[in-house]
């Protein structure tokens, strides 16, 4: 593995630290649904949860199935990452991030599910979009980082057939 489990466990903590801060400080600086334009025509802040997965969309009708689904889901994420010692260095980084962000939102589901702090459901806030046409879902930190991962993955693993080709 090009990444050592020390510094693979410090940018998952810090992946994980970032997204758990930035969803602490969304909902003490916003009240549910307000927006606040950061860059206009760009970028909004809007304090929502979201009781399902990508998108809201929710195939389990109880949070705890959702949420066991998660940790699995996760587990399966940290054994392909634990089986990737001889894969790119991207790959792994891949992974890290997609381990990090899942971590991130599977904290707001457990709180969710167990009803604490009155969670209900993942905290999302990141609105983007180009002058009045904004992406109709938000996002937060955690969904970044998952995607920049598969991202980084589908790179690695296509930069590996185009190398293996030659």
């Amino acid at each position: 593995m090009y990444l050592k489990y020390k510094s693979t466990s410090l940018i998952i903590a810090v992946i994980i630290i970032l997204d758990q801060f930035s969803k602490v400080f969304i909902s003490n600086t916003l009240i549910m649904y307000e927006t606040k334009t950061i860059i206009n025509g760009f970028l909004k802040f809007t304090y929502i949860t979201n009781d399902g997965v990508a998108f809201g969309f929710n195939p389990f009708s109880q949070q705890t199935l959702l949420f066991i689904t998660s940790v699995f889901a996760i587990l399966f994420v940290i054994k392909i990452l634990f089986d990737s010692n001889k894969d790119p260095y991207l790959a792994q980084l891949g992974l890290i991030f997609i381990i990090g962000g899942a971590i991130g939102n599977l904290i707001d589901r457990f709180l969710t599910t167990f009803n604490l702090f009155n969670y209900s459901g993942v905290i999302d806030f990141i609105n983007i979009g180009f002058n009045q046409h904004y992406f109709p879902f938000l996002f937060n930190l955690a969904d970044s980082f998952i995607s920049i991962g598969i991202t980084f993955y589908i790179i690695s693993f296509l930069m590996s057939k185009i190398n293996y080709g030659k």
